[in-house]
């Protein structure tokens, strides 16, 4: 990288903290102004720790160290020290075998493995399997990346009544 006097880094989330460490880390010489409009950094990524210990994730709450995003991922974090905020979770983990849906004010538990795919699980009055299945024939370029919330609209709004916070995941430890 050639020589830089003083960037500017517009915005605090993960994208910005990455390109304003790797920055610094690639252009010692470099003066990097980091601009975040909001109150606090990390934009989607969010933790919430209550005073009981209880750590809710407001935002992504996984990684998958696949690949090369994946592996840079993972350097990144040990490059800034965070091995020990990471909770590796496999697939047998109770974290991976007990995910929940707020809907209607209400926490469904949703099913777990191939075989709860093929029964109806409230509060879908249709087993998801095949509708997941469904989901491998759209081709990438037909839709943007997409939220749980547009996913759940797109697909169950007959079923389950959206507002903007009606459907959110929920992972129990």
């Amino acid at each position: 990288m050639g020589t830089l006097g003083r960037v500017a880094v517009l915005g605090g989330g993960i994208g910005g903290l990455a390109a304003a460490h790797y920055l610094r880390k690639r252009a010692p010489g470099a003066k990097v102004l980091l601009l975040e409009g909001s109150e606090r950094l990390g934009g989607w990524l969010w933790s919430n720790r209550r005073p009981d210990g209880a750590v809710f994730e407001l935002g992504p709450r996984g990684v998958r160290p696949v690949g090369a995003v994946g592996r840079n991922t993972l350097n990144l974090v040990s490059e800034l020290g965070l091995e020990a905020e990471v909770i590796p979770v496999t697939y047998s983990h109770v974290a991976s075998q007990n995910r929940f849906l707020f809907v209607r004010g209400q926490l469904w538990k949703m099913p777990a493995g191939l075989s709860g795919l093929l029964k109806t699980t409230p509060p879908f009055s249709r087993p998801l399997l095949p509708l997941l299945l469904r989901e491998m024939f759209v081709s990438k370029n037909q839709r943007d990346d997409e939220s749980l919330h547009a996913f759940v609209s797109r697909r169950f709004s007959s079923e389950v009544p959206l507002g903007p916070n009606t459907v959110t995941q929920i992972n129990y430890f």
